[in-house]
Order: structure tokens, then sequence, then C-alpha cells
């Protein structure tokens, strides 16, 4: 791989960065609501006149590749976006992909201990972002429009015991909030309007063996939380409506199997790809409700790594693998429990470290290539296992992309 020489160029139009304060109910008795943002910044902000102002869909026949709050799309033109961070002096900014001619602008700094995940808690099609201290437990939002920040809100300060994910548990199209305590196993919910929190409720405990991954297993556009204890190997389903849930057992999965969630079928339901990391099995789960359809896959050893996509735009969930030590890539293009295709693509350095997305909307998921030691940036563009090299400008190594 290669690179340009350039360094991380940005425009520098300024424009306000419009803050408010926001109180509202919470399910915590002891939340602050009075707490400042601490990384309010006086950088300035960046825009650019050309910026798409029609939202659009990304091509891709399934409608997961076109939600703001997985991908990274920050002006809604159906094409995944870079969040970056400066990991030294905190600067964080965005780049606009327009295939393989990136549009970027800076955001304010926000220090190390603020966490952040992708949302669209305004169901406008741009990726939002929410933050989360993990050091003091603030939260606020940044409501995006492209390289703008339209408004950054305070959230309630919550025990940083909590850990959060995104999810949409009422299926209105805007990002709720899950909340899980580590310490005492509580689980709660906010649902979102905007920056508002129209509804904070209580859900029942887990005990701390339980891990969590946000999912719709079925099919209905409302999440459900899919329950895994690592310990035991039980499996839990909470079908999720609001507040409301019903809860159902699975089968059982030793405590040596990881799970990476996708769509193999293409039929808008959740399914599982399991990896057994000590016999370096793999199985996959086609779920529909309660109702599992398995099938094996071929072995690959715990150096081999997932990220999945849909590298051919048949809008079934693909999975790219990278090899952390030989540097090997390989693709398998799934079709339910089978691999339709299976295709070895050009190796890569082990400092190379990669993420997906659909940087040109064509309804194919594209691989972005980032080398942590020299700061070197690349982006594969797929069409199906044939990937196309183009180098980017070279950012600097303190940088780290999402």
């Amino acid at each position: 791989m290669s690179s340009s020489d350039t360094s991380l160029s940005l425009p520098v139009n300024t424009i306000p960065v419009n803050y408010a304060q926001l109180s509202t109910n919470i399910f915590e008795p002891t939340a602050n609501s009075n707490s400042d943002l601490s990384f309010r910044s006086s950088l300035s902000l960046t825009q650019n006149e050309q910026q798409a102002s029609i939202v659009a869909k990304n091509a891709n026949p399934n409608p997961i590749f076109s939600n703001a709050a997985l991908f990274a799309d920050f002006n809604g033109d159906g094409k995944a976006d870079k969040f970056w961070r400066n990991e030294q002096t905190g600067e964080t900014a965005v780049w606009l992909m327009d295939g393989i001619s990136p549009i970027g602008g800076f955001l304010p700094q926000v220090d190390a201990a603020w966490n952040f995940a992708y949302a669209d808690f305004n169901r406008d099609g741009k990726t939002d972002i929410f933050w989360r201290n993990q050091n003091n437990g603030e939260t606020g939002i940044w409501l995006m429009d492209g390289l703008n920040i339209a408004s950054a809100v305070n959230l309630q300060t919550i025990n940083p015991a909590w850990n959060f994910a995104i999810a949409d548990f009422n299926g209105d199209g805007r990002s709720d909030v899950f909340w899980h305590n580590t310490q005492t196993g509580e689980n709660a919910t906010w649902l979102m309007d905007g920056t508002n929190i129209t509804t904070a409720a209580f859900l029942p405990r887990t005990d701390s063996p339980w891990n969590f991954n946000i999912v719709d297993f079925n099919g209905d556009g409302k999440n459900d939380i899919f329950w895994r204890n690592q310990i035991t190997g039980e499996n839990l389903i909470w079908f999720m409506d609001g507040t409301n849930r019903s809860e159902y057992a699975l089968t059982k999965m030793e405590g040596t199997w990881d799970l990476t969630v996708g769509d193999f079928n293409g039929d808008g339901t959740t399914d599982l790809l399991w990896h057994n990391n000590q016999t370096d099995e793999n199985t996959v789960w086609l779920m529909n409700g309660i109702f599992i359809s398995a099938g094996s896959l071929p072995k690959l050893d715990s150096s081999w790594k997932s990220s999945v996509g849909d590298f051919n735009g048949d809008g079934k969930t693909d999975v790219f693998w990278h090899n952390e030590t030989t540097g090997e890539n390989t693709a398998w293009l799934m079709d339910g429990t089978s691999i339709g295709t299976e295709a070895f693509l050009p190796p890569t350095n082990s400092s190379w470290k990669a993420s997906v997305g659909d940087v040109d909307n064509d309804g194919k998921t594209d691989i972005f290539w980032r080398d942590e030691q020299t700061g070197e940036n690349t982006i594969w563009l797929m069409n199906g296992t044939i990937a196309n090299a183009v180098p980017l400008e070279q950012v600097p190594v303190e940088w780290k992309a999402y």
C-alpha cells in the first residue's frame, strides 16, 4: 500500500457552535442536570458550501446499510464518512467521503475521558454523536449536519458505573439509549426524541456475567437485546417494545464462542456468526424470532479477525477476515448458512487496520485501511471479491479514524 505525503488538510471557514442545557426526567434519582460539557471548545468549525442538502439512502437493498446510527453518514448522502480523534490533543474532525475524495472539517476538542457512539436522534438520516464521560458521568449529544454541529446539548450526569449502547426500542426511527450498570446489574433505557428524553424507565436486572448486543431478531424495526453469559454459555433474548419486553432463552453456547452480528440471508432480521477461539470452528445462526437455522462454516484460527459488510451489494451481510499476524485477507460472500464465494484478497502489513463502509454509495461496502505506524490511508473500493486500492492523504499517527 502507498499513500500521499500530505498531512490532514481541512477548510477554515468558521461558524459558531450553539449549545443548550437540557433538564428532563431521568431514571437515576441522584442525576445532576447542571453539569457543563467539558468538551466545549473555542476551536472553530468548518462548513463546505457544496455539502448535500438532500438526505439520500444507500443504494444497498438492505435498509440496514442506510441506518445512520450504524454507519457514519454526517451529511445524509448515503456515503460512509470518517470521524477522527487526536489522541494527544483531543482534536476531532470529520471526513465527508465522496468516493476517494474526502472533504474535511475540524470539530471541537474532546478530551480522552469521553467515549462516543453514533446515533440518529432526530431521524434526519444524518449521523449524530452521543458523548459519555467515563470519569465523571457527564453525557451530551451533538446533532450533526455535515461538517457542522447543528446543536450540542448537555444531558444528565449518570454514575460512571453505567455503560451505554444506542438502539431504537420503539421503532420510531429515532435513536434511544440503553443503560447497563456493571456493578449492580441494573438496566434502564431512555426513549429519545431529538435531544429530549421522552421516557426514562428501569428494566429488570441482570447478573454481572451477562454481556449484551443490540439486535433485531424478529424484524419489527424495534431493536431487541441479546444477552450472553460468557461463563455459563446461556443466551437470552429480550424482545423490546418501547420500555416493555418479553424474554426467551436460546440454545447454550460454551463460553469459548464469540459472536459477530449481521444479516446473512438478507431477510431484515439479525443473525449471529459464532467463532470458537479454542477449536477455531465457525457457525452461523439465521434468526427468525426465537427460531434458529444453523450452519457450519470453515475453520479459521484466532489470529483471524472478522468485520461485516456487503461487498457485492446483494443485501446479504458478508464477512471480511483479516489475519493480524500474517496480514492475509479473505472475504466470504454469504448466502444464508453457505459461503457463496470465498476469495483471498491482497495481503497487508500487520500495522494496517481496517474499517468498513460504502464510501461511494454504489451499494457495496468498501474497506478503509489506516497504517497506525506511518499514518498512511488507503481505500479498497470493493466489487465482490475484487478490490481497487486507491491511496488517500496521509494523516499523522496521533489521529485515530473511526
